[in-house]
Order: C-alpha cells, then sequence, then structure tokens
C-alpha cells in the first residue's frame, strides 16, 4: 500500500520507535511511503534553520529517506505523477499539495499534524497517524478510500 507522508510524520517514523507497523503490512501488504519533493525541501530547511534537535532529526531522516528509496520502502514521486496531479495547485501549503495527492490518488495520507488530519477526514482521505508512538489507521467516514486500487 502506497501512503503519502508529510514531512513531521516522517520525522517521527525515522527517529522514533513505532510499533504496529507490522500489524499495517499484514493488513494491507508492503508499506511504499510516498515522498514528495516539497517534504524533501521542508526536511533540508529544517536542517539548516531549526534548532539544533530538530536539525540533527532532519538530517537523520534525510539520509533515511535515501536509504529506504534504495531498498523499496520509500518512493519519490515521479515528474509524471507530479504532473497529474499538481495541475490546476498554485501556491497552496505543503500540506494542502499532500491533502490533494492523496485524495486524487486514493491513498491514505501519514501526519501527526491534528488540523491536517481534520481536513484529509472531511475531504474523504484515509489517514494514518500515532498515538503513544503507535500506528493508528483512521477511516473517512465521508468516504473511505481504503479499498481503492
Amino acid at each position: 500500500m502506497e501512503i503519502v507522508s508529510d514531512t513531521s510524520f516522517l520525522m517521527v517514523l525515522c527517529y522514533e520507535p513505532v510499533k504496529n507497523l507490522d500489524a499495517l503490512e499484514s493488513k494491507f501488504g508492503k508499506l511504499i511511503w510516498l515522498i514528495h519533493p516539497q517534504t524533501v525541501d521542508e526536511l533540508m530547511q529544517l536542517e539548516k534553520a531549526a534548532g539544533i534537535k530538530r536539525s540533527k532529526i532532519a538530517n537523520l531522516s534525510l539520509r533515511i529517506i535515501k536509504n529506504q528509496i534504495e531498498k523499496g520502502d520509500f518512493r519519490y514521486l515521479d515528474e509524471i505523477e507530479l504532473n497529474q496531479i499538481d495541475k490546476n495547485v498554485t501556491n497552496l501549503s505543503v500540506d494542502s499539495v499532500l491533502l490533494n495527492l492523496s485524495f486524487q490518488k486514493k491513498r491514505p495520507l501519514a501526519t501527526i499534524d491534528k488540523g491536517l488530519i481534520r481536513r484529509a477526514l472531511k475531504k474523504g482521505v484515509d489517514v494514518i497517524t500515532l498515538k503513544n508512538n503507535k500506528i493508528i489507521y483512521v477511516h473517512s467516514k465521508v468516504g473511505s478510500n481504503l479499498n481503492h486500487p
């Protein structure tokens, strides 16, 4: 299952031990975390401009993303996908771009941002989030995208 991930979720995923990944994978199949170029840009900005701890976590996240892309667990969105998705989306925040991407690709959105979670569920996008370092899959009641290819 492909999952669109925002910056904050990736940072936690790369830094904290997360429970239940195996359960999620056994239920939905191999997890592939989709990485948008704007997410990488945000991590690079955090690496340079954030405080010491967040800067180190951003650096670690960038290294893990590169390593996991080579293993096939993460995947950068390619130019064709970006052109299909981002056609009518200009001057939007990274969160809005990721939300639209999840909606259009019918893929869950991984985030720990409560506001983004609300927006996603309201739009009909399923959400993967964390509670006590445990993965939680939240189905949108509006129109779950869970069973779509």
